[in-house]
């Protein structure tokens, strides 16, 4: 069972509104991840290089064209260093300049 279930099934069973929220906001983040890493992290090594940082929860990506680029999938935003600039949504800014498809 993947931690998102998981997460969906003890929000199910909470007792107040406000733990059901929190726990239902921690499954769909866990499904960004799980999405991410399911579908597009094997593409994405393929163009690039990747490396994956678990104290901060990113990834963070070496490219000849973006230079550093810091992916966090559970916020689904993308860091550009070299310009300092946030992209949201940042999966979607990934298939499409790395041409993932």
């Amino acid at each position: 069972m993947k931690k998102s279930e998981q997460l969906r099934k003890e929000a199910s069973m909470a007792e107040s509104d406000q733990q059901c929220l929190g726990l239902h906001t921690k499954a769909m983040r866990e499904e960004r991840l799980e999405r991410f890493e399911d579908k597009w992290l094997l593409l994405l090594k393929e163009k690039a290089t990747v490396h994956y940082s678990e104290l901060l929860n990113r990834y963070w990506i070496e490219n000849k064209k973006f230079g550093t680029i810091d992916f966090y999938p559970k916020a689904n935003k993308v860091l550009i260093r070299k310009q300092n600039k946030w992209v949201k949504p940042g999966l979607q800014w990934l298939i499409k300049n790395f041409e993932l498809k």
